[in-house]
């Protein structure tokens, strides 16, 4: 993404664009948008889509790169009650975004980098509070780093079904669900430490 900038014209275009796109992937395949669509469903003109995209892949990239920020600081509260997932947070995050700037990737072809980028920041966050649990005991028997694969893959493979089903639980249920059923191995394996 370019330079991205804080004024008020700026932080306009931004969501203009954000909203254009996903839009767009909502109604039709990432591979099938053009430029052209975007400046047209958000109204701008070329030369200012081009002030702050580089691309298509560029409006992209930079809400999978807002939304894992957000998701980060989510994932942080979760660290900090330390709590080993931060499953909760994860589905009250999809289920209260407000619009369909997140929903709508994840939805589409065009998701594929945003679930990457999500399995590498909950990986970020399941790791740390793994290690911080089993710091006082001797050497798991499953290395750490795949439990974290594991468990992220788990939880990532039960949003995407979440979503497509056009969330028919609460996130509280999702993640009481979630628990229900990753959990047990892993606090097994913990306890034969």
């Amino acid at each position: 993404m370019k330079q991205h900038k804080t004024d008020r014209r700026s932080q306009r275009t931004y969501r203009l664009v954000s909203s254009a796109f996903a839009e767009l992937v909502g109604e039709k395949p990432y591979d099938e948008i053009l430029v052209q669509d975007i400046l047209d469903r958000a109204n701008i003109g070329r030369t200012t889509f081009y002030t702050h995209y580089f691309d298509k892949e560029d409006v992209l990239n930079s809400i999978i790169e807002l939304e894992v920020e957000r998701l980060t600081r989510q994932l942080s509260h979760a660290v900090a009650r330390r709590r080993i997932l931060p499953s909760l947070e994860l589905f009250e995050h999809v289920y209260h975004s407000e619009n369909q700037q997140f929903r709508a990737p994840m939805r589409s072809r065009a998701g594929e980098f945003l679930w990457e980028a999500l399995q590498t920041a909950l990986c970020r966050a399941i790791e740390p509070a793994l290690y911080t649990l089993c710091a006082e005991k001797r050497s798991p028997p499953t290395p750490l780093p795949v439990v974290s694969e594991y468990l992220a893959g788990a939880l990532l493979t039960l949003l995407k079904w979440w979503v497509a089903a056009d969330m028919p639980y609460l996130p509280e249920q999702m993640e009481s669900i979630f628990q229900q059923l990753a959990l047990p191995g892993v606090w097994t394996m913990l306890k034969k430490m």
